[in-house]
């Protein structure tokens, strides 16, 4: 999930403060606001005595064990009570981080510190937030429109729920042109516009009433293909319901329409897989590059971005080869899904996946191994939130 909560910083270091600077690239923090202030912890004191406390503190100080108490005392005058603090300190004295962490603070760190020590600290801090705890969240998406990146999600669903005998959800979330419950044969009653006018009180029981079942393992929230609903995604719709996602299967798919709005730049950052599907052409070429350098640092370097070629072979003479793309891109494709529209035409008039119309194509098993990759479990198969600062619990709230 991508953490959503101001961050106040009061800084001595350089390094403390390039470390934190270094988080506004993290995808975690991708929608946090981070403000850093020179100081420390005493300047800390005097700027939040007259603004509200940001629900999170990293402050730093250079005072031994007195002195510190002192001013973790002056702090919590000025400081709401649920406020969470992380500090940052020079004594690496076990006894002291007990004393500390028993006071209520939330973590002591000892300088200086690195932007990987910052962010496991906050990820530890509001683990109920920012874990990876939950179902494995698929996003696949298009470089251009019509390049068939909804058929190859999914593809990628049934094959997982096939391959690994678990709970798979396939999200469809193109509200106007879904083509989820057609690929499969499906009439649905109720799809994601339902979940989403509940967004607000999405629980795993509410949420499953809208579900279609499409197999033992397979469940679809499908998309009303309609223009008429009047139902725009917003960002904290889609946080919530996928929050609730995560908590029901191991493996949810989203199928994310050819869209550039901003919960679907949210969907790319947090996703633990991202999945691209490009077409060996010029204009893929171009957008998937725009995309990959917009949306490669927010995601980082413990989330990669993934590349698929699919229809390759359709116009021979104009496809790119995978090299072009490596260059370019810097990515290199996993797979190259060749032109079968012959396989692809008698899985959907027959309203199944690939694998059961079509078993022997070539197209198929170069779908059956992007399944296993976007797994996350390739290389296994071969081989309670924290307590704010209870000093704080004297201060008095400001207005």
């Amino acid at each position: 999930m991508i953490l959503r909560i101001p961050i106040g910083a009061f800084l001595l270091t350089p390094d403390s403060k390039q470390a934190m600077e270094s988080l506004r690239q993290d995808r975690l923090f991708f929608r946090t606001k981070i403000e850093i202030q020179d100081g420390g912890i005493d300047a800390a004191v005097p700027f939040l005595t007259e603004r509200r406390t940001p629900p999170l503190l990293i402050v730093e100080t250079s005072a031994s064990k007195e002195q510190l108490f002192q001013q973790l005392e002056a702090l919590s005058n000025v400081c709401d009570p649920e406020t969470k603090l992380i500090m940052i300190g020079v004594d690496n004295d076990i006894g002291l981080f007990r004393e500390l962490i028993q006071g209520g603070i939330s973590d002591y760190l000892i300088g200086p510190v690195t932007a990987e020590q910052i962010r496991t600290s906050i990820q530890n801090v509001y683990s109920g937030l920012a874990s990876d705890d939950g179902g494995r969240v698929i996003t696949v998406a298009g470089v251009t429109g019509g390049i068939g990146s909804s058929v190859i999600s999914h593809n990628i669903a049934y094959e997982l729920a096939e391959a690994y005998d678990e709970q798979v959800i396939l999200v469809d979330t193109d509200v106007s042109f879904g083509t989820a419950a057609l690929n499969f044969n499906q009439q649905p009653r109720q799809s994601i516009v339902d979940a989403l006018s509940q967004s607000g009180q999405l629980d795993a029981s509410l949420l499953g009433q809208f579900f279609t079942e499409v197999g033992e393992n397979l469940s679809l929230l499908p998309s009303p293909a309609s223009l008429t609903t009047g139902v725009q995604i917003s960002t904290e719709a889609y946080d919530n319901m996928l929050s609730v996602l995560k908590t029901m299967a191991e493996f949810i798919v989203i199928d994310l329409p050819h869209v550039w709005e901003p919960w679907t730049i949210d969907a790319f950052a947090a996703t633990d897989e991202l999945l691209l599907i490009s077409r060996p052409d010029l204009m893929s070429l171009r957008n998937g590059k725009n995309m990959v350098e917009y949306i490669g640092p927010k995601r980082g370097v413990d989330a990669p971005t993934r590349l698929a070629l699919n229809q390759v072979g359709a116009a021979k003479r104009a496809d790119l080869a995978e090299k072009d793309f490596t260059e370019a891109l810097a990515l290199t494709p996993v797979v190259s899904i060749p032109y079968d529209p012959e396989a692809f035409g008698r899985a959907l008039n027959n309203g199944e996946m690939m694998s059961k119309a079509s078993a022997k194509s070539k197209a198929t098993k170069e779908i059956i191994d992007l399944a296993k990759i976007v797994s996350g479990r390739v290389e296994s198969d071969e081989a309670e939130g924290k307590k704010g600062f209870s000093l704080f619990k004297k201060a008095k709230k400001k207005d």
